[in-house]
Parts: structure tokens; sequence; C-alpha cells
């Protein structure tokens, strides 16, 4: 059975990752006369491996600028760029997850040269994980786990109506209500809501109208973060998402609500870099022991 999955938390909590994404000190990795899909902040040509980081739904490449630093030297943070927002502000945002997710896959064919793992948050986690999926049907790499945070499984249907199709002033109000981090300087600022409102409204379009379709499972490891306080996202039913994968499963808590990503910052940083590099290790020995095997 299909179902559409639950509408996606919009703003960091805290102001600065909820303005819109207008930094142009970062360096966008991207090949000339292509868009600017990657964004990174200091290349680390020594590390070891790389984490793609998906945005929430009107989020951009500050959500996770200062993650660079955070996971230390073995893994290089880089940060997908949705179209209408920071680099790409001038490109119309898409309003459909399998668009994302393909634009995404086809930009990765040149960076797989290092193991990879996605983080995705709220929305972001969806496209991760369709971009992982559209990897597999490609035949490409994929990423070497998925990290997925404050979303419900895809396969249940979403308990909150729609907002997509609301009035700004109510449409804002309800993203507000539902999933909160929208800072009160951005509600009050007519310009700034002009900027911020439409790469949103287009993540929760895309979001709203996706439909999940069953796919073999995944063979990676899923880990999922739930925030303590996440009233958006039933922390009950995320242990479904064990569904989608053939490989190991975790479930973890973290202080803060649906953005506990800045709450719990240095906490989630730690915890993904023990995972990267206990899953990198993992997967190095199960591709030597398959080459023993082979010979």
């Amino acid at each position: 059975m299909t179902s559409p999955v639950s509408a996606p938390g919009a703003a960091q909590q805290g102001a600065e990752p909820s303005v819109p994404d207008r930094s142009p000190v970062a360096r966008p990795s991207a090949q000339s006369g292509r868009p600017l899909l990657f964004f990174l902040p200091e290349p680390k040509p020594a590390a070891s491996m790389r984490l793609f980081c998906f945005p929430h739904a009107g989020g951009g490449a500050l959500a996770f600028f200062d993650w660079q630093a955070r996971l230390g030297p073995e893994i290089e943070c880089i940060t997908v760029q949705y179209p209408g927002r920071g680099q790409r502000m001038r490109e119309t945002p898409k309003t459909d997850i399998a668009s994302l997710a393909e634009e995404v896959a086809d930009g990765l064919q040149g960076k797989s040269d290092k193991p990879f793992a996605f983080y995705g948050h709220s929305f972001g986690a969806i496209v991760a994980f369709e971009t992982a999926r559209h990897l597999r049907r490609q035949g490409c790499a994929g990423p070497q786990a998925l990290y997925l945070g404050a979303v419900r499984p895809p396969q249940i249907p979403s308990p909150h109506p729609p907002l997509r199709h609301l009035p700004d002033a109510e449409f804002a109000a309800g993203v507000q209500a539902r999933y909160g981090g929208i800072p009160e300087a951005i509600l009050r600022d007519r310009d700034a809501m002009e900027v911020f409102l439409p790469p949103m409204r287009a993540d929760f379009a895309a979001y709203e109208t996706y439909v999940y379709q069953p796919e073999a499972l995944l063979a990676v490891p899923i880990c999922v973060f739930a925030g303590e306080g996440d009233t958006a996202v039933d922390p009950q039913r995320l242990d479904r998402w064990r569904e989608h994968t053939s490989g190991s499963f975790e479930q973890r808590s973290l202080p803060g609500g649906h953005f506990f990503m800045s709450v719990s910052a240095a906490l989630l940083s730690e915890i993904l870099r023990e995972r990267m590099i206990a899953h990198l290790k993992h997967s190095e020995a199960s591709v030597s022991l398959d080459f023993k095997r082979d010979k």
C-alpha cells in the first residue's frame, strides 16, 4: 500500500539557521555551468569519508555550517543545496521529492571516490532516503549508512492536515504552531518573508504530495534520531524505519524538540562521528572478507 508522509519541519531552532541562506563565505562544490548543488564550508582532502547533509524544509547550508569542525578531521561535511535558496536563490524551487532525489543522485556521481553517508533532517530525511534508493536503481555507489532525524517512516500516513495551499500568513502560522523555529524577527519582516516562504512552501508541497512506493530493502545501517520534546513526530512509530533496511537499525532520543539538531548539536555530531567511523570499518571488513572468498 502507498501513503503520503507527514509534513516536514520548517526552520531550525535559533535565529541564524532559519534566516534565508545568503552567505557567500563557504565554497560551493560544483562544476562550472552546473547548479551549485553542494555546499562545502571547508574542504578536507585528507578526510577518509564524507557526510552529505540534507536540510529541513526551507533550510539551507547554514543549518550545518558548524558541523565541519564538530565531525573531526576524518569526515568532510557537505550540505546539499536545494534550488531556490542560498547560492541557488535564482532557481525555481522543486515541488516533488523524486526530482530532488534524482538531481542529488546525479550530482553525487563525481563524489563517490570516498565512502559517504547521508544525514537528513525532517523533509531532508525523506529526500536522503529517496536519493539512496535512486542511486541503487541506477546501479551507482550509495551511502554506507543513513542517519535520519525528526521524520516519521514514509509508509505511515500523516496525521496532520496539509499546509501548502494556505495563504502566506496562515501558512507561516501553521508551520510555526506545528514545528516552531521561525524567529519572530523573520515573521515580522515582510521582505524577509517574501524570500523565506517560496522555498519553504515548495518543500511542503513536495513532502505533502510524496507517496511512498515499496522497494527492496536497503542494505545499509539506518539510525533514526528523535527530539524528546518533538510533538510533530510520534516517537513510538519511528522504529518502523527498521522495515526499510536489511542492515542494522538504531533509534536514539536527544534533548530538544523538532529541531534537536540545534539544541543537541554537540551530542548529535559526536554520535554521528562514532557511528560513521564504526560503519566504515565494518564495511571495509566486509569488502576484505568478500575479496578473500572470491580468491
